[in-house]
C-alpha cells in the first residue's frame, strides 16, 4: 500500500573584485596561491541537498549529482513499473527546485537502483521505513484525513493531511493525530526501529501548511 516512502549556490561572480585589484598583480597572485579557486561541482552542493530532501519526502532517492554533459542525475530505488510511474513526477519536483539556480537548464536524468543491490545499511534503512510507513497507515486510518507520510530518515515525519486552510477544527485534530502517532510510536509493534524518539512530527494540510 505504501509504495512512496519516505522518505534540500551558485557561480561565483569575480569580475567585479578582479577588477578592483588590477593594479596590485602581486597581490592578486599572492592570494590565489594562497586560497585556490572553489570548484564549480562545489558550488551546486547546496542545490543538490535541496532536490534530494525534497524528493525524499516522497521516494526513495540515494543520490542527486551533476555530470560534465550539464545533467541533473537523481538515482530513485524502485522496481521499473514504479519507477516509470514517478518519474514524471519526480522531474517536475525536481524543476521547481532548481529553476532559480545556476543548474537550471541543466537536463534531468533519472536512473533506477534495484534495492537488492543497495548495501546493508541502506537496505536496512529502508526495510525500517518501509515497516514504519505501513504501521502508521494502518494506526491512522480511521481519521479519514491522511494523504501521504514522508519519512527524513531518523529526523522527521511528515504527514499529509486533506485539511484546509479555514477549517477551524484542524489544529485541534492535528494535536489528536500527534498524539495517536507518537502512541504508535512507541507501541511494541515498532519496537525493532532504531532511535524512534528522534522522529519530529509534522503535520500539513492541504496547502503545504503546519497545522499541528
Amino acid at each position: 500500500m505504501l509504495k512512496r516512502i519516505l522518505i534540500i549556490a551558485g557561480l561565483l561572480i569575480v569580475g567585479i573584485a578582479s577588477f578592483s585589484l588590477l593594479n596590485k598583480p602581486s597581490a592578486v597572485a599572492n592570494k590565489e596561491e594562497q586560497e585556490p579557486l572553489v570548484k564549480v561541482e562545489e558550488l551546486h552542493i547546496p542545490t543538490l541537498e535541496m532536490v534530494k530532501e525534497k524528493l525524499n519526502e516522497k521516494y526513495v532517492v540515494v543520490d542527486v549529482k551533476t555530470t560534465s554533459k550539464k545533467e541533473l542525475l537523481i538515482q530513485v530505488v524502485g522496481d521499473e513499473e514504479y519507477f516509470n510511474s514517478v518519474k514524471k513526477e519526480i522531474e517536475s519536483i525536481a524543476k521547481s527546485v532548481i529553476k532559480t539556480s545556476t543548474i537550471k537548464d541543466y537536463s534531468i536524468v533519472l536512473e533506477r537502483w534495484d534495492l537488492f543491490k543497495m548495501p546493508e545499511e541502506f537496505k536496512k534503512e529502508q526495510k525500517e521505513l518501509l515497516h514504519l510507513g505501513k504501521t502508521l497507515m494502518e494506526g491512522l486510518k480511521g481519521y479519514g484525513v491522511i494523504g501521504d507520510i514522508g519519512f527524513h530518515y531518523q529526523k522527521s515525519i511528515t504527514i499529509q493531511t486533506s485539511f484546509k486552510a479555514l477549517d477551524k477544527d484542524a489544529h485541534k485534530l492535528a494535536i489528536e493525530i500527534e498524539e495517536t502517532v507518537n502512541e504508535i510510536l512507541h507501541s511494541k509493534e515498532l519496537n525493532s526501529v532504531s532511535r524512534i524518539d528522534s522522529y519530529e512530527i509534522i503535520i500539513v494540510n492541504t496547502h503545504g501548511k503546519v497545522v499541528n
